[in-house]
């Protein structure tokens, strides 16, 4: 390793240190390099070492809900999006205005000019949305997260702006969130706007179950039946991603490294297939979301199989 991946491996110990759950991603991406990411997600300092010392060039992940933080991505405008003409911290700092400002906070910079603000994860369980905040507002939370300080990207690198320890998320965020996200749409028009059964936040363990059968369908696909368990993979995400239980963005990337063994295998399925056929199912999944157990029931089951 040389002195820049080693000066970043001893910034991600200490985030390990505060008790922030790590996990590897690519390099020079966004997507994680391991499947069940949040569920593998770790605060040993050994396995860190260990791991990003044989891979010193692969970028470092925080699992927010295994961290217990909830973090704001306040986004830029893209250069070929003509409809995006506001910032996301401006849009943010505006809507903070009229009730008291928003507090200091343990803050990075994004290689594309945007923040991600970090605070302690409520009480209530809150997971990841789009725009629900406002134009150009994400939030990652149970089931999401952020890359960590020091991950490279080809437009740059992120880097920590305020070390301020992370408050509670405010209290008018978390009502905002909490009252929104049921029905926060995340993206394309075709997305359902029937609201799921309960909040999202009552389903985590239904929906971390219903996940990880579905990555595990993708890892044990055999030869000839890649693209049919991808597709169906995708499309039972995208039934959760269409009743706003789950980030499309993060279950895209699940399904991509859960596919990993498919493309570097011997069959002729591309990287390009792979990703088509995962957009196929998401989208297909999305036009007919899955209808939410109630919370009685799911405490009910629960029960039932302990």
């Amino acid at each position: 390793m040389n002195a820049a991946d080693r000066a970043r491996l001893a910034g991600w110990l200490d985030l390990a240190a505060r008790g922030w759950a790590l996990f590897p991603v690519l390099p020079s991406r966004k997507q994680p390099a391991i499947a069940a990411w949040e569920s593998r997600a770790t605060t040993n300092p050994e396995i860190i070492v260990d791991y990003f010392t044989t891979h010193p060039h692969h970028n470092a992940g925080i699992a927010c809900g295994p961290s217990g933080l909830y973090v704001i991505d306040c986004d830029t405008p893209k250069p070929d999006h003509a409809d995006q003409t506001r910032d996301g911290w401006d849009v943010l700092t505006a809507l903070a205005a009229g009730r008291g400002g928003l507090p200091d906070t343990w803050t990075v910079t994004t290689p594309s000019g945007g923040r991600h603000l970090y605070f302690r994860a409520p009480t209530a369980r809150l997971g990841n949305t789009a725009r629900t905040l406002g134009p150009m507002l994400d939030s990652r939370g149970h089931g999401g997260q952020v890359l960590a300080p020091g991950s490279r990207l080809p437009n740059g690198v992120y880097e920590l702006a305020d070390d301020t320890d992370p408050p509670p998320l405010p209290g008018w965020m978390v009502w905002h969130l909490s009252v929104r996200s049921a029905t926060a749409l995340s993206g394309p028009s075709e997305r359902p706007t029937t609201a799921p059964t309960t909040a999202p936040r009552d389903h985590g363990a239904y929906v971390s179950a219903v996940v990880r059968a579905e990555l595990r369908r993708v890892e044990k696909a055999e030869s000839g039946g890649h693209n049919a368990a991808v597709f169906t993979a995708a499309r039972a995400l995208g039934q959760l991603v269409g009743a706003g239980a789950l980030d499309e963005h993060q279950a895209a990337a699940d399904l991509t490294a859960a596919a990993g063994h498919i493309i570097a295998g011997s069959c002729d399925c591309t990287t390009a297939d792979i990703a088509a056929t995962i957009r196929s199912g998401l989208a297909y999944g999305a036009r007919r979301p899955r209808r939410l157990p109630t919370l009685s029931s799911t405490t009910t089951e629960g029960r039932r199989t302990a």
